[in-house]
This record gives C-alpha cells, structure tokens and sequence, in this order.
C-alpha cells in the first residue's frame, strides 16, 4: 500500500503526538471504534499527513488508508461549519497523491476506482452541541440543488464527558486523552494557571494509570504542546471577545488580518522558524505584516 504526501517535518499537536505513525496501534484503535470493527493488524494501515506549511490552509491533524477506505479525521475545539468544503479540498489533494502514487490515469476510457472517503471531526470544545452532527456541503450553496445530486458531509463527534461514552470506552487512547484535557479544564477552574494546571493533570493521568508510560516519556513535549496550544486558542477568542464588547462584527479586512497571522503562526511552529522567515515564506503582503509584527511576540 503506498503513503500519499507525508510530511514529517511538522510540529505535532498533543493529538496528533497520540495518533501518528510511531502510534498505529492508536490509530488502529480509533479507526476500530468509528467503525465498530475489531482489527488488528497495523500493517494495514497507512498514514498520510499534508504538508501543512506548503498547503498552510490544507492542514489536518490524521489521515489513513485502511481496507480502501481514506479516513481525514480532525481534532476541534470550536465547530467549523465550512468543514464541508475544507474536507474537499483536503480530499482533493489526498487522491491526487493517490493517483499519481498508483500510476493511474483517469483520462482513459476505463473506470479508476478509488478509497471510500470518509470525514469525521473529533471535537471537544466548549460549546454545547449534540453527541452527533452532520454538515453538509449543500447547506453552502447559494441556491438549492434541485437535483439533490451532489452532497459532501463532514460527521461530528462530541467527545467531551457525558456524549458518546460508548464510542470513547472502545478507544481507551482517545478516553485517556479526554480525561486529560478535561482534568486541565477542572484544573482552571479551580483556580490554577494554565501551566501548573497542565502539571497537575499529568501527575494525575500518571496515578490513575491514564497514559501513564506516554506522559512518563514526553512530559515536558506534551507541556510544550498543550502551552502552545492554549496560547492559540487564548489569541483568537480575545479577538472574538474584543469585537463583541466594541459591538462589531469582525469584517472581511479583520477576518483576512486573523486568518494571516494564524497561518504565519502555523508556519513558524510548524516549520521552526522565525516571524520574518514564515511571512517571507507564506509572501505575506506588506500591508499585512506590520499586523503580524504587533499580534505575534
């Protein structure tokens, strides 16, 4: 089975350190639980990650080929309702690594054949939401396809406490992790700063057997990780926060400012490099990059 675009050179999520190729068995797992199968052998599986600082919009956290089946699976914090049309594009360069990996032509009279693609968003945010929601791409069209005759849909786990326990018990990788973030979450609650928070929660996992080997071995990356993480999601509902309280809705000049210093930030994490080195990279307008110089330190 070939590998489509693999990019290894990325800067991991705490996610995507869980679920990745060194951690098949994980991936394994969790294809197992989405599909109430019981697998077990990991060399069917391959993963495929897009080089996200090249195709800095096209970033996903997982994706597989297992039993012709390609899986893009996306960790979330906030639900996209655009996912739809990201999930095509994601899918679009995905088969064309596939056809250009396999040798197929598909300007031949013969019919190609291809994986069954498959979308799901693992999310965990704090917006409350059902246990599962569908989005669809129709629901974007301008005017209705009165010939219902093409549909792309994104499927949306809620995996915070109290929705779809049956899912998360028959991936234990996945229910640690959650156990994690939301031992972080009552962490903040209590009172504790975000760092201490991500210490205490470990010490935590470790006690009670949750993950315990992998925050034994990577303490201090998956600290990192979390901080780094944190900080992003800090940044961009202070920004919601402050076009709310000035009673604006953020516009299409404030909306292109936030999606540039988001992927110059991607850039620079991703590519370990600095802010003048990612917005030369990404050609960044010059309008655009004192904006980036007063948002990102």
């Amino acid at each position: 089975m070939t590998k489509i675009n693999i990019n290894r050179n990325h800067k991991d999520t705490l996610f995507r350190k869980l679920f990745c190729e060194e951690q098949k068995e994980n991936v394994l797992s969790l294809y197992n639980a989405l599909n109430n199968s019981s697998y077990t052998n990991v060399d069917d599986l391959t993963i495929n990650i897009l080089d996200d600082v090249i195709y800095m919009k096209m970033k996903n956290d997982l994706s597989f080929l297992i039993h012709k089946d390609l899986f893009l699976i996306e960790h979330q914090s906030t639900v996209n309702p655009n996912m739809p049309l990201r999930a095509f594009f994601y899918f679009s360069r995905l088969y064309e690594g596939f056809i250009e990996m396999n040798d197929l032509n598909i300007y031949l009279n013969t019919l190609v054949k291809i994986p069954t693609p498959n979308c799901v968003v693992l999310y965990n945010g704090s917006e409350e939401i059902e246990a599962v929601l569908v989005l669809r791409l129709s629901s974007m069209f301008e005017n209705e396809d009165k010939t219902k005759g093409f549909e792309w849909s994104v499927t949306v786990y809620n995996i915070n406490p109290g929705k779809n326990e049956e899912f998360l018990n028959k991936c234990p990788v996945l229910k640690g992790y959650m156990t994690f973030v939301n031992t972080i979450r009552n962490y903040q609650k209590a009172g504790n700063a975000i760092r201490e928070a991500v210490d205490k929660s470990m010490d935590y996992c470790i006690r009670n057997n949750v993950l315990e080997e992998f925050f034994k071995k990577h303490r201090s990356e998956v600290s990192d990780m979390v901080l780094t993480e944190f900080d992003e999601e800090k940044f961009y509902k202070a920004l919601a926060k402050e076009s709310e309280e000035k009673g604006i809705i953020i516009g299409k000049k404030e909306e292109k400012v936030a999606t540039t210093i988001r992927n110059v930030q991607s850039a620079m994490r991703n590519g370990n490099m600095s802010l003048e080195e990612a917005m030369k990279l990404l050609d960044i307008p010059k309008e655009l990059q004192e904006e980036c110089r007063k948002m990102i330190k």
